[in-house]
């Protein structure tokens, strides 16, 4: 344990159940909000989860991912306490509300005289009533295993066109899970796959859209909007699902467009950066 200026109490979670279990009353009162966080959590993995208290409420929370952290909405001394605790001696990622991300990085920076890139905003959309593509051409299906090797290319091609590159082994993990789960779905053309995108698991009734991908040769014939329009709408479908949401870069103002016709409605913005500590 260590404690902020607030008297905010912090501590670290390794086991994904007892993190949402803990910091339920946090994921509760704003699933939409706090979904970037939760839908990385798998029950029965190990994980690592900061979960910040005062007295007997969660007042923040935040992930560890590959090259970093994933914040949830904090609360007043949250952000103090998360930065005490992050390492200085290597380079992080670090994603969350703008204010959030802004509190933690300038304090993270103070401790170590470390520097902080000007970063991207995303985009964050709940589906309202959606919107279906008047004319649309193909099918939705359930990636195979066999697609494994190809769907992992496309997911690293999808990381650089967002401006976040994915390791290979990320990306083969990523895949591996979602199509074991039945969770990485794909728009045919006959026989031909033209778009892909992967559906988290539903958490607090929410999931999330994420990584949808068309290859930039079959691009501006609607396929990315056909996949995101057929698996909202089979997601909302399913009776645990009460909102499905999706982020997008706020430099791609043509895929902003899209997903807004689509019924999307923008809630929120999350800001990535990059803090690099001076090395002594």
């Amino acid at each position: 344990m260590c404690q902020a200026l607030t008297m905010a109490e912090i501590e670290s979670i390794a086991d994904a159940s007892k993190g949402l279990e803990a910091c339920g009353d946090l994921f509760r009162a704003d699933p939409i909000g706090c979904s970037p966080v939760t839908v990385t959590l798998y029950p029965g993995r190990s994980s690592k989860l900061l979960r910040v208290t005062h007295g007997s409420d969660t007042i923040g929370a935040a992930v560890a991912e590959e090259d970093g952290w994933t914040l949830a909405p904090l609360g007043e001394g949250a952000a103090e306490a998360i930065a005490d605790e992050l390492p200085i001696d290597r380079r992080l990622q670090l994603t969350g509300r703008p204010g959030d991300v802004a509190a933690i990085a300038g304090r993270w920076s103070d401790r170590c005289d470390g520097a902080i890139d000007t970063g991207d905003l995303f985009r964050w959309y709940r589906l309202g009533e959606l919107n279906e593509p008047k004319k649309r051409k193909g099918e939705l299906a359930v990636a195979s295993r066999d697609r494994i090797d190809e769907a992992v290319t496309w997911l690293q091609a999808y990381g650089d066109d967002v401006g976040l590159p994915i390791a290979a082994d990320v990306a083969a993990t990523r895949v591996s899970d979602a199509v074991n789960e039945g969770r990485l779905m794909e728009w045919r053309l006959g026989d031909d796959i033209v778009s892909q995108l992967i559906v988290s698991p539903v958490r607090l009734a929410v999931v999330r859209l994420n990584a949808v991908y068309t290859p930039v040769a079959l691009r501006k014939d609607g396929y990315s909007s056909a996949i995101v329009a057929a698996v909202a709408a089979q997601q909302i479908a399913r009776q645990k699902v009460d909102h499905v949401v999706l982020d997008q870069p706020a430099f791609n103002g043509a895929t902003n467009r899209m997903y807004r016709r689509l019924g999307f409605e923008s809630v929120s913005e999350s800001l990535v950066v990059w803090l690099t500590p001076k090395l002594r």
